[in-house]
């Protein structure tokens, strides 16, 4: 009884130990091309960048859930990229797509979008593929 207590914290211990967390893959970049003004419409551009090495799914798509904040309306909560890549022969995306996430804000100010970013990648070198959840804050000036 004793062996197997051992036996299962060993295995534990080698699937979980320090410093198995894998690096952050896809890595958002928010984009606005003016301040909005304040009591009309706008648009943040999501843009991503991968780690070399590494491939990003189109089938799942790359999906980001945002949170509803005061001051700042947002026309959807939930956004995807195109599950098409016409340069793709494969399942990943030859160039990485962008998101436009349209806001509309009451009153001037700085103010951060909380969101979810969820992705599934694979590394080219050995094959290993994996989802990976990111939590992000789109940043939105008004004037």
């Amino acid at each position: 009884m004793v062996n197997l207590a051992l036996g299962i914290a060993l295995l534990l211990t080698q699937l979980t130990g320090p410093g198995s967390a894998l690096p952050q893959i896809l890595h958002p970049e928010f984009r606005q091309a003016a301040p909005i003004k304040a009591g009309s419409k706008g648009e943040v551009t999501v843009s991503f960048r991968s780690l070399q090495g590494y491939l990003i799914n189109h089938t799942p798509p790359v999906g980001l859930k945002l949170s509803a904040i005061p001051n700042v309306k947002l026309d959807k909560a939930e956004f995807t990229t195109p599950t098409i890549d016409p340069k793709s022969q494969d399942e990943y995306y030859v160039d990485l797509p962008t998101l436009t996430v349209p806001v509309s804000v009451a009153k001037a100010g700085k103010y951060e979008i909380p969101g979810l970013l969820v992705y599934y990648f694979c590394s080219k070198a050995d094959g290993f593929c994996s989802r990976q959840t990111l939590s992000v804050k789109i940043p939105v000036t008004a004037e």
